[in-house]
């Protein structure tokens, strides 16, 4: 399943049309012992997010720290090949989030299938607030070596800061207010 997931590169920047607005001030707790201790350089307008970067038989992943209904933080991926962001299906057990009754045709390198939608009240991450309130629960398998993956942070959320920086080097990932 490691193989469906595509990270991006290192220190990118990939600018998008206007949307949420970060506060200067707002960053989330780490996830991980090595985060606690990186570098932290943001100017103002950004909010810098703790990562943690994983590389495992050759391959790498980054995880996110997103709160989902005010519980958490989570593990997710960073996935910005990934056109909707999603939660698994043991999250969505878990929190008990509800089906929305709808259905999601759901693509990736191992090929398609449909997975239902369910409904998420608020979720964030460094502290700003995500705009999908239904999100596809799929099936994202074991835990890759790194704990539960608990969804996908997408390109369908990331477009909506003006800005988004992957430092792999301090596993910072810096969203950029949109103005």
């Amino acid at each position: 399943m490691i193989g469906l997931l595509a990270v991006t590169a290192a220190d990118c920047e990939v600018s998008g049309p206007p949307g949420a607005r970060p506060s200067d001030t707002a960053t989330e707790s780490p996830t991980s012992k090595s985060a606690k201790s990186k570098k932290r350089t943001t100017k103002p307008g950004e909010v810098s997010v703790p990562v943690e970067v994983i590389t495992t038989q050759g391959e790498t992943m980054v995880l996110v720290p997103v709160r989902v209904n005010g519980r958490g933080p989570y593990d997710f991926v960073l996935d910005t090949g990934a056109s909707s962001s999603t939660v698994s299906r043991s999250l969505m057990r878990r929190l008990r989030l509800p089906r929305t009754g709808s259905t999601a045709h759901v693509r990736g390198v191992t090929g398609a299938t449909v997975v239902p939608m369910v409904t998420v009240e608020r979720w964030t991450v460094g502290g700003q607030r995500l705009h999908g309130d239904s999100l596809p629960a799929v099936d994202l398998g074991g835990d890759f070596g790194a704990g539960q993956v608990s969804g996908l942070l997408g390109s369908d959320e990331l477009r909506r800061f003006g800005a988004v920086r992957l430092d792999y080097k301090n596993e910072r990932l810096v969203l950029r207010d949109a103005r």
